[in-house]
């Protein structure tokens, strides 16, 4: 019996069947390809646009038959949905999309820092799959996002190395601060328009957050030098309550509070950071108060905040 699908029986005319459907499955390929880059690129329904940069980060365009030479990366289409959704929400001036000549390949600015910060994105090879935004000439991932999880998490440890320590000489801070505010409502949109699950981590300014800090029993020397620091700074810091760690009122109401958030069994010690409109953060207390920057760096081994233990390690 003849098998019509074994190659080695297949009669002339039927090989040129297979090839020429092969020819036209790899071209209509390529034509869901421009479809879904035009919804990315032209669409202004937030749904579509999430929807097209989901399926374009997956998508594969080559087959064996059809190849096409000029081709972006799959992360590539994360920073136009990035840049994109920003457009949506009037703040595309906030970002500048950069390709390289003769090469196929994007990156980001954020406008505020110009030629400071040159970001991309890197997709994650592990199961946890997603891509992480990073910096990179430093390589520090200031955040992780995932469209078909609907996951986003920032990482303190990269956002205190860039912008509180690598920048803080060459850059104001007003200029940081702006910069970050990009990052901030792109998550944020998020958030809200989607109802993904985010982390602001070190960015979250609601008075209810706690930051717990990298060291869950954290040494008592690092309290004492607070009250030391604060002193000479012309600033009160106060017993917590029941004489649990310790609270210090900064400028406008604005008062940080560090403290063990478990006082029975396993330390936790958080610290938080209470203002009446719910405006700062503590990255935006590391901006503003020198002293408080001094302290966290110098013992920022025990008290950095803690980043999603699952996606940065």
């Amino acid at each position: 019996m003849i098998n019509e699908n074994d190659p080695s029986t297949l009669t002339t005319s039927g090989r040129l069947v297979n090839y020429n459907d092969a020819i036209k499955s790899g071209l209509e390929t390529g034509l869901k390809f421009t479809q879904l880059m035009d919804q990315l690129i032209k669409t202004n329904d937030a749904d579509k646009l999430v929807a097209a940069a989901t399926e374009l980060a997956n998508f594969t365009l080559d087959s064996d038959f059809v190849t096409f030479p000029h081709q972006y990366s799959n992360a590539d289409y994360y920073l136009l949905f990035m840049s994109r959704m920003l457009e949506l929400h009037d703040q595309g001036k906030n970002v500048i999309l950069q390709s390289r000549d003769h090469r196929e390949e994007l990156t980001q600015q954020l406008t505020p820092l110009g030629d400071r910060g040159t970001f991309n994105f890197r997709v994650e090879s592990s199961e946890n799959g997603g891509v992480f935004y990073r910096e990179r000439a430093t390589g520090q991932s200031l955040f992780y996002l995932n469209l078909e999880r609907k996951m986003f998490r920032f990482n303190s440890h990269a956002l205190t190395q860039l912008f509180i320590i690598d920048l803080h000489d060459t850059v104001p801070a007003e200029t940081v601060k702006t910069s970050v505010k990009i990052l901030l409502d792109f998550a944020r949109y998020l958030k809200e328009d989607y109802g993904y699950s985010v982390d602001f981590n070190i960015l979250d300014a609601a008075n209810r957050q706690n930051y717990a800090v990298r060291s869950a029993d954290l040494p008592a020397g690092v309290v004492d030098r607070l009250f030391v620091t604060a002193a000479k700074n012309d600033y009160m810091l106060t017993n917590g309550v029941n004489g649990n760690g310790a609270e210090i009122q900064l400028d406008k109401g604005v008062v940080v509070d560090i403290f063990n958030n478990q006082l029975e069994g396993q330390p936790e010690w958080v610290m938080t950071v209470h203002d009446d409109e719910q405006k700062i953060s503590w990255f935006d207390v590391l901006l503003k108060y020198p002293f408080m920057r001094d302290w966290y760096l110098e013992d920022l081994t025990d008290l950095e905040i803690a980043s999603d233990p699952l996606i940065f390690a």
